[in-house]
């Protein structure tokens, strides 16, 4: 391996004492995982010693430091870049506070006083530098970026938040908080110099981030505490067009077109957006649950490419007596991270990508002891960091220019969460240098050459993929001699040796061979099972040493290069167990040739797991009163709703469990006084303190808590302890706020492992009388969330919030236990017109919280009978029969109420080659018919004709025609009915046409 290493210790350590004459404001950053950030602000006569020291590092040589500036008691807040340019422009905050601009030194060409010490004043630059605008209180001002002078001032009702200039400097987007001194927002749009708006936008409640797409074409407008909203609008007219919850105190990102938007919050979550154009609104493209291996973690930085191809974002975490950082790549099709870059020593300050998103800058506030850097900047295909900063301080912001080859930095010079003073700002050239290497690859027999993976041996993670043309681009490469290799499934690799310049484009192509015969005819199943099914065929099996099955779950991501698993070659067929309910998993399957290759992919194709369990209601019916002894004694809790409540998303800690794990039982007394919950544990065999099954309520169902000191809703904790297990109350609050732990009196619990897993029962007590009490609405409904304190439970599944009730599921009390509804969408075909046939049915899965199964009946000809029963909506049945059959399916619940039968499935292979030949020229519709069928009969050879109706019996019911044809179209409709004007019953009839030399029988099935 290859690696080039270039570390410069800036021996200054300059030992800096600031004495002033006046006082200073010393800061200090607090983080809070149940509260969010506190800044905290004193003052002193005085600015403690601080080193000077400055540690960079890193895996190229390239990178460098163009120059820096120490401020010695402002510290750096917000920063723009122009990249055309080549200025910064930056507010500095806590003492001496002002708006600087700098070009290629650290001497400012231009500064703006700030009056307001005490905050992070909002600034903005057009890219090309030519227009710069500043925010200070209510006041907005833009100015011409090369002759500093003023353009426009405005005062504003609201406190002026954030704001972007268009480019050009024509118009500027703005967002202000407590408009006319109240907690209200606003976003608006400005030609500059007029003081109109173009648009405004009201909010109740007061803003706390904001962002803009790179064409303005979408804004993100975020108030956090109280309101928990991310409202994006339409940059035209302001329109608000998409909603979400919105819980973090930092920005959003868009991609320069406002396709994506990448957001993170206080949970550990991230969720990225995508646009919908049909629909003018953003849908959930996928969300991804942070680690670090803390207590909680917390999503504070977030960025995208303008290109919208590469999505970062950075963490706290919460560690039990300290705190870390992590950074996360993403593609922006897959939440599988590319890299994840562990153990930063503290909180994320800032990420910035390139446009291309090749290069990532991020900075962090690092740990006490300045162990680790403050600054990294790395490439899209490694954690390796190719360039770090080591300060005294902690690093906040970074901007890193469209392309990549230089950025800004700036921050604190004592540590965030040290009490003190001070800044950096940083310029950095970012060139990582190298060389380029392109080039193409012809894959021979191939429609197109995407996809192919060209990799640098003898470094780590210098790769690329060629396009559907075949081109390829690598950047970056370190100067030297390298192997280079082009490999692609079901082709035979291709090497050749190239040399490397610094600054210099190397160019070569590949021509990838074939390999053999892939696998054909892959199917999977779709929700049969709570597993997948996989079945294949290939022409020479032997020819073979086995198979490869590889999965992904993301349709526009590459199959990874690892099979899910291999089967010998006698084996075509697989059972993928390890899937998850509502994901829709693409596999293909490769025949292995020999050690080094394998046939390219079978066809592709689609499979998901049955997901009839889950649900996001709950009915609690009246039922028996239960023995609370932590058994569930036969026939003690068949009367109540059960629940698969298993976490087999991994929803909070990341760590799936198995479908069907976790069991819970709901009832209710008549009286709807008590409020009867059991839960099987199977997760967890044996019992020990402290195990805990909490519910989160949301009493009224309101889909939020009540203000802070209004006891009502909140959070009952079913607890064992062996001494004396505890039911226990703690009020919620609006905004994540929590009251006063109390002690429900009487308590019923019990808890056992007497059966090899865990039992828990208890009772929650009902009234209005005490605030504590479980008080459902008027519907006799409440909004809920369960799971135990090790989260093998979680539901509802999909919910992400645990202090705001927005996903709960709903629960009724006192429901009525009602007939299912049957399946809709039926669907049916074969693979033969020859026995053995093998039937496919399918069918849509009809609203229902309490589904058990499903029930497949068949009629051969002599009534419905009972063919099986099955958990999925799709089933498989092989037959030596080829007669007409009909199929229906019905709906079973758990307490065996069954539904009205589906519409009939019809099976009904062609009998003849008469009836095949004839099809064309005779026709029946609709087929299956209610009390009207349609016949049509193209007549070839005008003639004597006779059109006649009988049962499977051969007994006539009916002669539609008898007499003279000519040639054409003619049309006969049958009623149902029989010669005598009798309605037939439901059944398989015979339609047959006899004359000239035509003589044709069809089936029809009668509804």
């Amino acid at each position: 391996m290859k690696q080039f290493y270039c570390i410069l210790t800036i021996a200054l350590c300059l030992l800096v004492v600031n004495t002033f004459a006046q006082q200073v404001l010393l800061q200090q950053t607090v983080t809070d995982a149940s509260k969010g950030q506190i800044v905290l602000t004193e003052k002193a006569s005085t600015q403690s010693p601080i080193n000077e020291s400055v540690i960079l590092g890193g895996t190229s040589k390239s990178p460098n430091i163009n120059w820096r500036l120490t401020e010695s008691i402002a510290i750096g807040a917000n920063l723009r870049i122009s990249q055309e340019a080549q200025k910064t422009f930056i507010s500095w905050y806590l003492n001496n506070s002002r708006a600087s601009l700098y070009g290629n030194s650290p001497t400012p060409i231009f500064e703006i006083p700030i009056d307001n010490d005490f905050v992070e004043a909002p600034i903005d630059m057009t890219a090309d530098g030519l227009y710069l605008a500043l925010g200070t209180d209510n006041k907005l001002r833009v100015f011409d970026g090369e002759t500093h002078t003023l353009i426009w001032e405005k005062d504003f009702e609201g406190y002026v938040l954030a704001f972007k200039i268009a480019e050009g400097g024509q118009k500027i987007y703005l967002a202000e908080t407590e408009v006319a001194g109240e907690a209200k927002s606003r976003a608006s749009a400005y030609i500059i110099g007029q003081d109109d708006p173009l648009w405004t936008t009201d909010f109740e409640g007061n803003a706390t981030a904001f962002a803009i797409s790179g064409d303005y074409s979408k804004i993100a407008f975020c108030q956090y505490t109280g309101v928990n909203k991310m409202h994006i609008l339409n940059g035209e007219n302001g329109e608000v067009i998409f909603d979400t919850f919105y819980f973090n105190e930092h920005p959003p990102a868009f991609s320069y077109d406002g396709k994506f938007i990448i957001l993170g919050d206080y949970n550990g979550k991230a969720y990225l957006y995508e646009y919908d154009e049909d629909g003018d609104t953003y849908f959930e493209k996928w969300s991804f649950k942070v680690g670090g291996g803390g207590s909680s973690a917390w999503v504070v930085a977030a960025s995208i490419s303008a290109d919208g191809s590469t999505v970062a974002i950075g963490t706290l975490v919460f560690l039990s007596a300290d705190y870390n950082g992590e950074i996360y790549i993403f593609n922006t099709y897959s939440n599988e991270p590319i890299w994840v870059y562990e153990d930063c020593g503290d909180s994320i300050g800032s990420i910035s990508l390139s446009d291309d998103g090749s290069l990532i800058a991020a900075t962090t506030w690092g740990p006490m002891d300045h162990s680790k850097p403050d600054y990294f900047l790395f490439r899209k295909q490694s954690n390796v960091p190719i360039f770090t900063i080591n300060t005294v301080g902690s690093l906040y912001s970074v901007v890193l220019s469209p392309d990549g080859t230089y950025c800004s930095v700036t921050g604190k010079r004592v540590h965030a969460r040290m009490m003190g003073c001070g800044g950096f700002l940083y310029n950095i050239n970012t060139d990582p240098g190298g060389g380029k290497l392109t080039g193409n690859i012809q894959l021979q027999g191939a429609d197109s050459f995407e996809n192919a993976k060209i990799v640098i041996e003898g470094i780590d993670n210098y790769y690329g993929y060629s396009d559907e043309e075949g081109n390829f681009e690598i950047k970056y490469i370190p100067a030297g001699s390298y192997t280079v290799t082009a490999s692609k499934v079901g082709f035979y690799p291709d090497q050749t040796d190239v040399v490397i310049d610094e600054g210099g484009i190397t160019t070569i192509d590949f021509s990838l061979l074939p390999t053999g015969n892939p696998p054909v005819n892959l199917s999977a199943t779709q929700g049969a099972d709570y597993t997948i099914s996989l079945n294949w065929e290939h022409p020479d099996p032997s020819a073979t040493t086995g198979f490869n099955i590889y999965r992904k779950s993301i349709a526009e991501e590459l199959f990874p290069e690892t099979p899910i698993a291999t089967t010998d070659n006698n084996l075509l067929e697989f059972i993928d167990a390890d899937v998850q309910p509502l994901i829709t998993y693409y596999y293909v399957v490769t025949a292995i040739l020999d050690q080094d290759s394998e046939s390219p992919y079978s066809n592709e194709v689609q499979g998901w797991m049955a997901s009839g369990f889950m649900t996001n209601e709950i009915s609690a019916y009246v039922g028996t009163t239960p023995v609370i002894d932590g058994t569930l004694s036969p026939g003690e809790w068949d009367d109540a709703f059960s629940l698969d409540v298993s976490d087999f998303y991994g929803t909070y800690d990341g760590n799936p469990n198995p479908v069907g794990s976790v069991t819970m039982y709901f009832k209710v007394n008549e009286e709807m006084t008590e409020f009867y919950v059991a839960c099987i544990d199977q997760n967890t065999t044996v019992l020990q303190d402290n195990y805990t099954i909490s519910l989160y309520i949301d009493d009224n169902n309101d889909h939020k808590f009540p203000a802070t000191g209004i006891n009502i809703e909140g959070t009952y904790w079913a607890r064992y302890f062996a001494s004396r297990s505890l039911i226990v109350y703690r009020p919620v609050y609006f905004g994540g706020g929590v009251g006063q732990i109390l002690f429900i009196p009487d308590q019923q619990i019990a808890a056992s492992d007497a059966t090899g897993y865990v039992v828990m029962e208890f009772v929650i007590p009902m009234g209005d009388d005490e605030y504590w009490k479980l008080n459902p609405n008027e519907f006799n409904q409440s909004g809920l969330l369960t799971f135990n304190n090790d989260f093998d439970s979680y539901w509802p599944p999909l919910n992400q919030q645990i202090l705001y009730p927005l996903t709960y599921g709903t629960i009724t009390f006192g429901a009525e236990d009602e007939v299912p509804d049957p399946p809709t969408g039926t669907h049916i075909t074969w693979n033969s017109p020859t026995a053995p046939v093998t039937i496919t049915m399918s069918w849509q899965q009809p609203p229902i919280n309490d589904f058990d199964h499903f029930n497949i009946y068949m009629n051969e000809g002599s009534g419905f009978e009972l063919l099986g029963e099955t958990i999925g909506t799709q089933v498989f049945y092989t037959t030596n029969n080829t007669d007409s059959t009909l199929f229906h399916v019905t709906t079973v619940d758990k307490a065996g109420q069954e539904s009205e039968p589906s519409e009939n499935m019809i099976f009904n292979v062609p009998q003849s080659i008469n009836e095949i030949v004839g099809s064309q020229f005779f026709n029946i519709y609709p087929n299956p018919s209610g009390n009207i069928t349609n016949i049509k009969c193209e007549i070839v050879n005008p003639g004597f004709y006779s059109i006649r109706i009988f049962d499977l019996n051969g007994r006539l019911i009916q002669t539609l025609w008898e007499g003279d044809l000519q040639s054409g179209d003619h049309f006969f409709r049958w009623n149902g009915k029989n010669d005598n004007a009798v309605e037939l019953t439901k059944g398989i009839y015979l339609i047959n046409i006899k004359g000239g030399n035509v003589d044709i029988t069809k089936k029809l099935i009668k509804l």
